[in-house]
């Protein structure tokens, strides 16, 4: 479950505080993450714990690249505004930037495994910089993110995500939706 609360500027999403919770087998995993209006870390809190080696590293990695947003605020940002970000994007674990490519639109034809049939628009979601807060050498298995968007009642609502890392490949579908007014 995620959390984000902020406000809009000049068609970016500016989170002031990101809560994110997942829960594995094994335990439950948070960030908790607050910003200033300028994109500066003021709190930072997350489950994993980190020896004294890796609190500094992670202070020297926040210092240097100073602006954050949240990467659900980016990804509301793609779909409304269809812009990439001025600032970098923590998760809690790793600072990364993601870029929005516009692909060309395609039709989803009758018996596809979405609730939805015609006409998408793609963007294609790379990952051009990518670095674990905690962990000097961690790597990014994730090669792209495509995600199909239909116009659904004036709505620009996601159908399909094709997820393509360098150990799985994923297909998401959307599998019901209701609109209410």
């Amino acid at each position: 479950m995620t959390s984000v609360n902020g406000y809009i500027q000049d068609n970016h999403f500016r989170p002031l505080n990101y809560k994110s919770k997942t829960k594995s087998s094994n335990q439950d995993v948070y960030s908790n993450i607050e910003f200033d209006s300028d994109g500066k870390i003021t709190s930072f809190d997350i489950s994993k714990q980190i020896n004294i080696d890796q609190v500094q590293m992670q202070k020297k990695i926040l210092d240097k690249y100073l602006y954050f947003t949240d990467p659900i605020s980016q990804i509301s940002q793609y779909f409304i505004y269809k812009t990439n970000s001025d600032r970098v994007i923590v998760d809690g674990l790793n600072i990364y930037e993601l870029i929005s490519e516009e692909l060309a639109s395609t039709s989803l034809k009758e018996n596809n495994q979405t609730a939805y049939t015609g006409e998408v628009d793609i963007i294609k979601l790379t990952f051009p910089f990518f670095q674990g807060l905690h962990k000097s050498e961690k790597k990014n298995n994730l090669k792209e993110i495509k995600m199909y968007n239909a116009d659904i009642q004036n709505t620009n609502i996601p159908v399909k995500y094709d997820i393509i890392s360098k150990k799985f490949n994923a297909e998401l579908y959307l599998k019901s939706f209701e609109i209410n007014e």
